[in-house]
């Protein structure tokens, strides 16, 4: 039988921006499950979300939503939706590093981590290309235009961070692709396949073997992580922030403390990747077996040989970006890794996956099937 004895658990307040998309509800049923939280503290977690048709949704995990809009609301207005439900997200809305409200006195800095990604770097060579490396988080910044915003604001959160005024801790988190459940960009390279196969030009030939082409090398690099691993390097580095836990960057020097894995951590960037790459070829040839191409792959065409149904543009954002990410340094400090197969060793499930949240009407996959046609509007 249980003790019943009168210890108090401890919680701690997340705030996810966004808590109904692809990769923010991943973050937030990661934190609800995080299980490298000391015991009795867990994390209570509130999900900002601009539209109130979403906020069922995140009640039924568990999430407490709260609904403004960071970019239409004013300020006061966006604060006061979220004072109201708790004191202690007032650190995170104001920036204040003092919260006597719900922190037993204590002065609280409010930890932010800020979503960026790993395109920032732009793109490395090819695997097998002798001056190949990967880009780690000292690597020079490149990215599509695309992107370049979303670059620029998490330098500017780190840049205000940094200052006597901040108020806050901030990390920058740059992932890789993700896949799983609505695919993200992954989706695209299921939609190619698929629309490759049901193409009137590939069908032309009931006799003929089917081949599965790409315009890219056969050698580009795909490197990305399952949403859910991603997710849970989140509460890897919130929770060795917080707390005594994960593995110090600097063992000998006899300061394993939480304070100085916080200070590991704040102001930091960590990049968040797969244990190992996968290449075109691989992964070229898994849709390939998936959609029933019996004659396999081939590579490096002519945009002439790609069906129109396929819209071949689309996708080169998904298969012609060669990128090696490492993720060495949130390993060595937290002890993340990640846990789910690689795209290519488990593509079966993620295209039912995909599949069934297309059907659903899922936002995901209309938001990346947007952006493969340049359209980055919110």
């Amino acid at each position: 039988m249980g003790s019943t004895s009168s210890t108090n658990s401890s919680p701690l307040t997340a705030l996810i921006i966004g808590a109904n998309g692809y990769l923010g509800s991943a973050i937030s049923s990661a934190f609800l499950r995080a299980s490298n939280l000391p015991h009795p503290n867990f994390f209570r977690v509130y999900g900002l979300i601009r539209r109130s048709s979403n906020a069922r949704a995140l009640a039924l995990r568990e999430t407490i939503p709260i609904v403004a809009s960071l970019s239409s609301d004013s300020p006061a207005a966006v604060t006061q939706a979220i004072l109201a439900h708790s004191p202690l997200v007032r650190g995170l809305v104001e920036a204040s590093s003092s919260i006597p409200s719900g922190s037993g006195g204590k002065a609280v800095t409010p930890l932010v981590l800020w979503s960026s990604g790993c395109k920032d770097y732009g793109t490395t060579k090819l695997h097998g290309d002798l001056d190949l490396e990967p880009h780690t988080e000292w690597a020079a910044l490149n990215p599509p235009d695309v992107v370049r915003c979303r670059m620029d604001g998490a330098l500017r959160a780190l840049k205000v961070a940094g200052t006597e005024d901040g108020g806050l801790d901030v990390v920058v988190v740059r992932a890789s692709p993700l896949c799983g459940y609505s695919g993200s960009y992954y989706g695209a390279a299921l939609e190619y396949a698929g629309a490759f196969a049901a193409s009137k030009k590939y069908n032309e030939n009931e006799y003929e073997a089917k081949v599965l082409k790409f315009t890219a090398d056969a050698d580009t690099i795909m490197h990305g992580v399952h949403v859910d691993d991603c997710a849970d390097a989140y509460v890897a580095l919130a929770g060795t922030a917080l707390f005594d836990m994960g593995t110090s960057l600097d063992e000998g020097s006899g300061n394993d403390t939480p304070k100085s894995r916080r200070a590991a951590i704040a102001g930091q960037v960590f990049n968040i990747s797969g244990w190992r790459y996968e290449t075109l070829t691989e992964v070229g040839a898994a849709l390939a077996a998936e959609y029933g191409f019996t004659g396999g792959t081939e590579f490096n065409v002519s945009a002439d040989n790609i069906p129109e149904e396929a819209e071949y543009q689309r996708s080169e954002f998904v298969f012609g970006y060669s990128q090696w990410v490492s993720s060495e340094k949130i390993r060595a400090l937290t002890g993340w890794r990640d846990k789910r197969p690689l795209f290519s060793e488990n593509i079966h499930a993620y295209r039912l996956a995909y599949e069934a949240a297309k059907e659903g009407g899922n936002e995901n996959v209309d938001t990346v099937r947007r952006r493969m046609v340049g359209d980055w509007g919110t």
